[in-house]
């Protein structure tokens, strides 16, 4: 009789009838959706190089800043006119530096929370970003020498404020490259910082800094902000007239503004300044510092060219108002 019932059912029924059953006798935990280490296929011969940090592990309730060491890949002096920036999720910050003056064994890590010497190590790049691609205008790059010392600087939480889904970093760079003979100008990086930061427990905090002149006419090219998560505001004016040329109120992901061709032009000794805004919820004192979880930031990131010579980076680190 059973027989006889089943074989006037409907297949598609039967088959559904199946896949519910298996259903509820399955384990109802849920299975851990995976998360792939990033990938970026890197430039061609002759057009371009790559470096990147290997995977690390980020367990759950670490903050990780390393420096890796690598040694530029490339037997001549190259120009570099776009850069591709990609990362695991996670990530908070990566900056990439270069020395004249120092030599580290290719490969090798540094953990550690506390700055490079900006008298031998020269910033040329940085993203918050996980996946950006930075095109330059046509004729300007960014010069490095021959097997250069390159420094990339990579920032990890996986703790309160942000996390690390698959408990891995990773840094994967592209360094596109142009013929020396189209090079018209080069591009340089003015880094700020405003060390001035003591935020009350359960109160605000506004501080502002006037970032350092450069001394001859500049086209900016690219200006980021960056501060941890009791930032709620952080924007950037031209002083002498009060213009608005940055804003941002995403401390994780904050936004990088790319001038369009041929950039924001600025006159010689002309002065930007900024200004961060805070709101500390906790019952402790927040003041400046690396640690996300911890402490806080108001840093200034800004590209620019006709960039300096010498080729080294325009540091500004000091007191605010």
């Amino acid at each position: 009789m059973i027989n006889y019932l089943l074989s006037k059912v409907s297949p598609c029924f039967l088959l559904l009838i199946s896949i519910l059953f298996s259903s509820c006798n399955k384990d109802s935990t849920t299975e851990p959706v995976l998360h792939e280490d990033i990938t970026l296929e890197p430039p061609p011969v002759g057009k371009g190089v790559q470096v990147g940090i290997p995977p690390f592990l980020v367990t759950q309730g670490q903050e990780i800043q390393r420096d890796y060491y690598v040694t530029l890949p490339s037997d001549q002096d190259i120009f570099i006119n776009k850069i591709e920036f990609r990362f695991n999720e996670g990530s908070h910050h990566c900056n990439v530096f270069k020395s004249d003056s120092i030599t580290k064994t290719h490969g090798t890590f540094d953990d550690s929370f506390i700055s490079l010497n900006y008298n031998i190590w020269d910033m040329f790049c940085a993203s918050q970003r996980e996946s950006l691609t930075w095109q330059m205008p046509e004729g300007v790059a960014i010069k490095l020498k021959a097997h250069q010392q390159i420094c990339i600087q990579s920032h990890y939480v996986n703790a309160s404020t942000q996390s690390t889904p698959n408990s891995r970093g990773k840094v994967l760079i592209n360094f596109w490259t142009i013929p020396e003979s189209t090079v018209i100008s080069r591009a340089g990086l003015l880094f700020a910082s405003n060390t001035r930061i003591i935020i009350p427990p359960h109160d605000s905090l506004e501080v502002r800094k006037f970032v350092k002149e450069i001394p001859w006419d500049i086209h900016i090219l690219t200006l980021t902000g960056h501060f941890h998560s009791r930032g709620r505001n952080f924007w950037a004016k031209r002083f002498q007239t009060d213009e608005e040329i940055y804003r941002n109120t995403a401390w994780d992901e904050p936004p990088i503004k790319i001038f369009p061709d041929p950039g924001y032009f600025l006159y010689r000794n002309e002065r930007i300044v900024y200004y961060s805004d805070y709101f500390n919820p906790t019952n402790d004192t927040v003041k400046m510092g690396p640690h996300v979880e911890l402490e806080e930031h108001s840093n200034l990131f800004l590209t620019f060219y006709p960039g300096p010579a010498d080729g080294k980076t325009i540091y500004d680190v000091d007191q605010g108002w």
